[in-house]
């Protein structure tokens, strides 16, 4: 028997998708930027070949991106916070 008041509860608690975006907009910003630049330059013959100036920029867009990345992502349990860790 499933107690409705608990079930509830949990699922007030989990952020939904709009706020996990807006709270974190910066790794969203950069997760979007990737998946165009990393479009690009996966398929450099759509846009030139690959010494084309769009597909090496879009290269370093992504190595950058990724390190971007690396930088402002959070684990949620990471947080600097006074988190009491015994409950």
């Amino acid at each position: 028997m499933s107690n409705p008041s608990a079930s509830s509860h949990v699922s007030s608690s989990e952020p939904s998708l709009s706020q996990s975006v807006s709270k974190n907009w910066k790794t969203t910003a950069i997760g979007i930027a990737l998946a165009l630049s990393g479009f690009v330059a996966f398929s450099p013959e759509a846009f030139g070949g690959n010494d084309a100036f769009i597909v090496k920029l879009c290269k370093f867009i992504n190595v950058g991106g990724l390190a971007a990345l690396g930088v402002t992502a959070k684990d949620f349990d990471v947080t600097g916070g006074s988190k009491d860790m015994m409950s």
